[in-house]
């Protein structure tokens, strides 16, 4: 989905990152600590997020590095079980994604919009 097309208490919780539209992507990349505070939003409204990317760093240029995760809802939970699982899957996934000293690591949400 086009980020023009998020709802604004979608766009305002994601524009604190690094707007990714020169690598032709209409989404923005955050850091570890801006991920995890976006999480912490995202809980409180409620909002699933459905996966995200991996992007970093290279010769100052910020580009996906093809890793990723995402979340499916399951046929037996509700949209209030699937929205706390969506977000704890990915807090674990960032929390246990390696630091490498020299790299600079971003993330990248798709959040389900309405």
């Amino acid at each position: 989905m086009r980020y023009s097309a998020w709802p604004d208490k979608i766009r305002e919780i994601l524009n604190v990152g690094i707007k990714l539209d020169a690598v032709g992507v209409e989404n923005w990349a955050l850091t570890r600590e801006q991920a995890t505070d976006a999480l912490k939003r995202f809980a409180e409204l409620e909002i699933p997020i459905l996966g995200g990317d991996v992007y970093e760093k290279i010769d100052s240029v910020i580009q996906s590095n093809y890793d990723n995760w995402y979340s499916n809802p399951r046929s037996e939970e509700g949209s209030s079980d699937y929205t706390k699982r969506s977000i704890d899957e990915a807090k674990k996934y960032i929390e246990s994604y390696p630091e490498v000293e020299g790299r600079d690591m971003f993330f990248v949400f798709t959040p389900q919009s309405e």
